[in-house]
């Protein structure tokens, strides 16, 4: 090689940019028990912060890891992670839901939570994860995704409005 073409290739080799690591949506496993954990309390810690009746029990944590440990393989159960290089920036649970037999439309995909780390919202990253949970609940043949959002948690209803969902009831509470 001859310097002139060794020159050359040493310039478009510093002009090369290295590419980010890009967010991969991937099925959560037992060794990312403890990123789920910190995902969902992270989750609940704002849901927590607009309504205080969603503050968690002390014992959370081990109730989730019991739970995340016996359903992470059920078919009927989806736990799926948002990863930028070996870190969770995203997590979804989604479960079928079987109500009572004296109703027609008894079956049904529900979004138990959904979380974005702070740093990776505006990224499309909810949009990949529901549109993940549509293709699992297909899957199953079941043609409804429900979920639940606090009422005063306006950035969550935007997200959902642009996905489709439509209020179809309100909870109401009274204290007492």
């Amino acid at each position: 090689m001859t310097q002139m073409t060794m020159n050359t290739v040493l310039a478009r080799t510093r002009h090369v940019r290295t590419k980010a690591p890009e967010l991969r949506l991937v099925p959560a496993q037992l060794a990312d028990t403890e990123a789920v954990v910190t995902l969902f309390g992270a989750l609940h810690s704002y849901n927590a912060s607009l309504d205080p009746h969603f503050a968690l029990a002390d014992d959370w944590e081990t109730l989730l890891r019991q739970e995340f440990q016996s359903t992470v393989q059920h078919s009927d159960h989806l736990w799926l992670l948002i990863k930028d290089g070996d870190r969770s920036v995203g997590l979804l649970i989604a479960a079928i839901h079987t109500d009572s037999p004296m109703f027609r439309h008894r079956r049904w995909v529900e979004v138990e939570a959904l979380f974005i780390d702070d740093n990776y919202r505006g990224k499309h990253i909810a949009q990949r994860l529901l549109d993940r949970a549509y293709r699992w609940a297909e899957e199953r043949h079941i043609d409804r995704v429900q979920l639940y959002v606090t009422a005063s948690n306006e950035r969550a209803q935007a997200v959902y409005t642009n996905q489709g969902f439509t209020v179809t009831q309100a909870i109401m509470r009274k204290s007492l």
